[in-house]
């Protein structure tokens, strides 16, 4: 199969994707979940707490010091965390790539310098070895084949690439999702996409499969998240209708009011709050974790990495 370039001022490029993608045969992630009419990812991020995502952006800041070239996220919805990355890296070829068609229009609206795609996880539509690094946030959750697309991440990564992601472990019994999850509570399934429920032991044993060397881990997702999420999508499933996007992109296009600032507050200290406790707690298990891999090859040792 020859592989699809995109030339670096073809930052969207519809027609050509959708070509490529009815050429080779690529699949959508999880046919029960509708993943245009919700739109994640639409909202800024930055580095200040006060962000549901700066934790993520920054551990992921972190684990990219050393890498220069191209970057890809896979999942990347509207591009908030993708701009977040290229806003702190300018230096980074960012590419960002999602199945919505609804969520890559929206990011080409203003792309802030990051090149967006169109694209399925299964079958990435770039080169083999033409990134020098990956990230996924919140993606191998809603993939009925993960060790599949952790497979085309490895492809399309140079020898030596890494790979910075962060995954709910909603199958650990030491989490408030893990625990409902065995008296039936299926409302991150039914309104959050979420088809695996993952360990920390499954997710290492993936990447081992896959030719990935974990190095380190960190956990967040603590008390204060895991309640405050909990809560949200019990709210859902008692409202019996999902919502069309996150609550910061909510908060980013709603108009001035009582509502809106009482909300923003309340968002923002449950931020706060989450991100001190991640980041005093990040060897004691949450219900996240952020993983940092190397791809490997002949050079590298097998062992597998610890937490840190």
């Amino acid at each position: 199969m020859r592989d699809f370039e995109p030339s670096a001022d073809d930052s969207c490029a519809e027609e050509q994707i959708a070509s490529y993608r009815r050429d080779h045969g690529h699949e959508p992630l999880d046919r029960g979940f509708d993943y245009e009419t919700k739109l994640w990812g639409g909202h800024r991020v930055e580095l200040s707490p006060k962000y549901l995502g700066a934790l993520r952006v920054r551990l992921c800041l972190e684990d990219l010091h050393d890498v220069r070239g191209k970057v890809l996220e896979i999942g990347c919805g509207a591009g908030g965390m993708a701009k977040a990355i290229r806003a702190y890296r300018p230096d980074l070829e960012v590419y960002g790539c999602d199945i919505s068609r609804n969520a890559i229009q929206q990011a080409c609206k203003n792309p802030e310098g990051v090149a967006f795609r169109k694209g399925n996880a299964y079958e990435l539509p770039f080169e083999s070895e033409y990134f020098s690094a990956a990230i996924m946030f919140d993606l191998l959750e809603h993939l009925e084949d993960p060790d599949r697309a952790i497979a085309e991440v490895g492809r399309v990564l140079k020898a030596d690439g890494v790979l910075h992601f962060f995954v709910p472990c909603e199958g650990e019994l030491h989490t408030l999702h893990g625990l409902l999850a065995h008296i039936g509570w299926t409302a991150k399934e039914q309104y959050g996409g979420h088809i695996q429920r993952f360990r920390l032991r499954d997710l290492l044993d993936l990447f081992e499969a896959e030719e990935f060397l974990a190095k380190h881990w960190r956990w967040s997702s603590h008390i204060l998240n895991q309640i405050a999420d909990v809560l949200f999508f019990t709210g859902l499933s008692i409202r019996g209708k999902n919502v069309s996007m996150s609550i910061e992109g909510y908060l980013d296009s709603a108009e001035p009011g009582i509502l809106p600032t009482l909300f923003r507050g309340l968002k923002s200290a449950i931020a706060v709050g989450s991100y001190y406790e991640s980041r005093l707690l990040p060897r004691v298990p949450g219900a996240g974790i952020h993983i940092f891999c190397i791809k490997r090859n002949d050079q590298i040792s097998p062992n597998p990495g610890k937490g840190q």
